[in-house]
């Protein structure tokens, strides 16, 4: 590999094509790329995460989601998602305005609804209450969880998409303090919206705190530069949305990461558009691709993909890529076994 290619450049490098990781020719420097415009979807919607210091970055990010709002009139964002850590440093009231309405004033004034999902920060001021109950954070029904389902009905009866809000930090709180009651009210919850997971081509879940991450550490391996996985997490929640669930949205950790499939569920890391972190890792090999670059995600829904990009702040693709939706995965497999046997008979 070129040395005068940094591992800052090497992360920033788009996926060819989903599961494939980018390829530089020695001695020829990673070249930026424009993130795309023209992806056909039946929906889209953009994703923040880690977003309310009220800093220039934050501002820089939401500049270029202005900018990419306004290159395509015709296919706007029907939402944006944010992934919690929307008000810095500890949720207050005060600071709404400032670090998220004005910020977002552009999308908000053009009719692009945003709907919130809360952070360990956020709840630092009253559980998060006033946050939720505010219009512009969109929490639906001025809850800290829920759900809501958009795009068009599909010829099979199903519609296209159904998004679970989790209030993460509720989930990890309970869990460690073994408050067994309110485990069990947020499982039974959980589970009876999972039921209805049949009537939906998608299911997404958002949250807060990443289920999975893949992070650095420093000093012999002794200190970590991220947070890192959940166990709390795996343990409990996950088993419960296995069989459900195609996709899992997370902040916390300030950096993006996109990490290949686990127990058939895509996880996406997007933390990073108003706070920034190194020490995520690129070179895992269960990591399709990573930055620590601020930056904001734009994701466009079909029936059978979810074509997705992160963008940086200055309005670069710092990585992309295309998700199989579960119910044509068997379709794609038996594809792949008829090429394979007819290279083998060949």
């Amino acid at each position: 590999m070129a040395k005068n290619l940094d591992r800052r450049a090497l992360l920033k490098l788009p996926l060819l094509a989903a599961g494939a990781p980018a390829v530089v020719e020695p001695g020829i420097a990673a070249q930026p790329l424009r993130p795309r415009v023209d992806v056909p979807a039946l929906l889209r919607f953009g994703v923040i995460g880690d977003s309310g210091s009220g800093q220039p970055g934050q501002h820089r990010v939401a500049a270029q989601m202005n900018r990419l709002h306004r290159s395509r009139p015709q296919a706007p964002w029907d939402f944006v998602l944010t992934l919690g850590d929307n008000i810095y440093e500890d949720g207050e009231p005060r600071y709404f305005e400032s670090r998220f309405i004005d910020v977002y004033r552009e999308l908000l004034d053009d009719g692009v609804p945003f709907h919130s999902t809360l952070g360990n920060h956020d709840v630092r001021h009253n559980g998060g209450a006033e946050q939720v109950r505010e219009e512009a954070f969109g929490y639906i029904g001025a809850q800290d969880e829920y759900e809501f389902s958009a795009g068009p009905k599909l010829e099979d009866g199903k519609q296209l998409v159904r998004f679970i809000c989790l209030n993460s930090t509720r989930w990890v709180e309970a869990i460690e303090k073994h408050e067994d009651k309110a485990v069990e009210r947020l499982l039974g919850s959980l589970r009876e919206r999972l039921s209805g997971s049949g009537g939906y081509r998608w299911n997404i879940v958002y949250l807060h705190h990443a289920i999975h991450s893949y992070i650095e550490f420093s000093w012999f391996g002794l200190f970590p530069r991220g947070h890192g996985p959940n166990p709390h997490l795996q343990r409990v929640l996950e088993p419960e949305i296995i069989e459900h669930v195609d996709v899992v949205l997370a902040g916390h950790e300030h950096f993006y990461q996109k990490i290949r499939p686990i127990n058939g569920v895509h996880h996406i890391i997007s933390g990073s558009a108003g706070k920034q972190r190194s020490g995520v890792r690129g070179d895992h090999p269960d990591v399709e691709g990573a930055s620590p670059d601020y930056h904001f995600m734009d994701l466009g829904l079909t029936e059978d993909t979810l074509n997705f990009q992160a963008i940086n702040d200055s309005g670069l693709l710092i990585h992309s890529g295309e998700i199989r939706n579960r119910q044509a995965r068997p379709i794609e497999r038996i594809a792949n076994l008829a090429d394979h046997s007819a290279a083998i008979s060949g």
